[in-house]
């Protein structure tokens, strides 16, 4: 399973699909009809000749998975920049004004944050924290290693 993966490549601004309920058939039918990249841990489905796009995932540490995918797709590596997905679901974010969620999070989070956003499709609201930084901290090592 590469749902870490997923949720990971999000963080970092990838549009990724993440389903465990799917049958081979059903995720090379989506992967041909959306144009998508199937990442995969299973030799079987990576060896399929109907496949356009796939990536044979070989490693089960998650931070050597980040890499091996980064390091095939042709990207700028300015990832940095690029704006997150939700996690969760993959939605888009937006910033949001505190005074907009107020009542939606903690009262002390409000107080000593100032900087959050939102999915626009889950509703989920993100913000600056000691994750946030443990994050930006992974991104960095794992962007230093691809150069």
């Amino acid at each position: 399973m590469l749902g870490s993966l997923s949720r990971w490549l999000r963080l970092f601004g990838f549009d990724t699909l993440y389903r465990n309920d799917y049958t081979d058939k059903e995720l090379i039918k989506l992967s041909l009809q959306e144009d998508r990249i199937l990442l995969t841990r299973d030799n079987a489905l990576a060896r399929s000749k109907l496949l356009k796009k796939v990536f044979l995932i070989q490693s089960e540490e998650i931070r050597e998975q980040i890499i091996e995918v980064l390091s095939k797709i042709e990207i700028s590596l300015d990832l940095l920049s690029l704006k997150p997905r939700c996690p969760v679901c993959n939605g888009e974010t937006e910033s949001i004004k505190k005074e907009e969620i107020k009542g939606e999070i903690p009262d002390y989070v409000l107080f000593s944050s100032q900087e959050f956003i939102i999915c626009k499709s889950c509703g989920k609201i993100y913000w600056q924290g000691t994750h946030k930084e443990k994050i930006d901290k992974i991104k960095k090592e794992i962007l230093k290693s691809l150069k």
